[in-house]
């Protein structure tokens, strides 16, 4: 993800003075947080004052949190908690709180393949009735006046990501560019969907899939880390879809307005993909001093730079120096860290070209 502090992207001179940073301060960014537990996701605090938030939490007490979390000093354009389960459809349903409430779910937890994987944090404590409603009832319904909901989605809702995206079929036509979603590729609930029929789902609405921002793995443990290596079963990862109208994108024949264009860019550079970001401007509105700018500010906003790389390593390296025992581990972690950036297989190795 991009590596900006607090308000860094909104602040940026030269993002302030681009055409997406004077179309955001007039008109905030639309984001949708749906699964707020815990707090309203990072991915938007580069662009806190430019950004309006609508997060949804059906668990009464976590919802009740949230609001006098955001209440006092926000540093949102706007943030609002709806304490509301979002689906496919309106109507009854059931909530089965776990014993890691981060965990909680629509859908019962698969009982056999939990005990399969050890996976204690997704035991059945307790069950709540509630209601649900869809995004697109929400948006262009309760809050029709509110034009800017849905630009960027981000989904954690512990396998009911695709309902809730079959729910906001006029959302992702004709306001979403971007969606970050948890997805599954087990079945870790009864019956959820998983990644290949998100991705499917997406498709069909003009998103392509562009990589995982997470990866999480799991196994039975039997083999020691410190002093084994292998494969361990791709369980489920948080995956960044965007609407790409550049040729050969799945959006490319479907109108893009000019907002639509400058909230994709936003979105796109916020996830780490400066590369597409820079690209899209190009292909589009940047021109002249404008593409200047947006090629200065992609540059600085995606800088890392080599000096950070080496001493990095070089604590790695004393690490292993002084725990030579947790050797895997720690060059494991180091690697994991990295995993979200680019790869390296098109660089020409000690000449810093491409030899692809």
């Amino acid at each position: 993800m991009i590596h900006l502090g607090h308000n860094g992207l909104a602040d940026d001179p030269d993002f302030a003075s681009s055409a997406p940073g004077l179309a955001l301060a007039g008109r905030p960014l639309g984001f949708v947080d749906v699964g707020a537990r815990g707090g309203i996701h990072p991915l938007v605090e580069p662009l806190a004052r430019h950004t309006a938030v609508l997060g949804f939490e059906p668990a009464a007490e976590e919802c009740a949190r949230l609001r006098l979390e955001v209440a006092p000093g926000s540093p949102w354009a706007c943030c609002e908690i709806e304490p509301q389960a979002l689906g496919e459809r309106c109507g009854a349903a059931q909530l089965h709180v776990l014993s890691a409430p981060t965990n909680s779910s629509l859908r019962h937890p698969n009982d056999d393949f939990t005990r399969r994987y050890g996976m204690a944090k997704w035991r059945v404590l307790d069950r709540e009735p509630l209601e649900t409603t869809t995004l697109d009832h929400v948006l262009f319904e309760q809050r029709a006046d509110e034009t800017f909901w849905g630009e960027l989605l981000k989904l954690d809702t512990q396998g009911t990501e695709y309902e809730i995206l079959e729910g906001a079929r006029r959302t992702l036509d004709e306001r979403a560019v971007a969606i970050v979603s948890e997805v599954s590729f087990c079945e870790l609930y009864r019956g959820q969907r998983l990644f290949s029929e998100v991705e499917l789902l997406l498709r069909g609405r003009g998103f392509a899939f562009y990589g995982f921002a997470s990866l999480h793995h799991r196994s039975q443990r039997a083999l020691d880390k410190r002093n084994a290596a292998g494969r361990e079963r791709l369980m489920y990862a948080d995956a960044v879809f965007l609407r790409d109208p550049l040729p050969g994108g799945p959006a490319s024949l479907l109108p893009s307005s000019e907002r639509r264009l400058h909230t994709l860019f936003t979105s796109a550079l916020l996830l780490g993909y400066g590369d597409f970001a820079l690209e899209l401007a190009r292909a589009t509105w940047a021109d002249g001093v404008e593409r200047t700018r947006i090629e200065s500010l992609v540059r600085r906003a995606s800088a890392h730079e080599p000096t950070a790389a080496r001493e990095a390593a070089l604590a790695l390296a004393e690490d292993v120096r002084t725990c030579p025992e947790l050797a895997n581990v720690a060059v494991g972690r180091f690697v994991d860290q990295r995993r979200w950036c680019w790869n390296y297989d098109d660089v020409a190795a000690g000449l810093g070209g491409s030899d692809a």
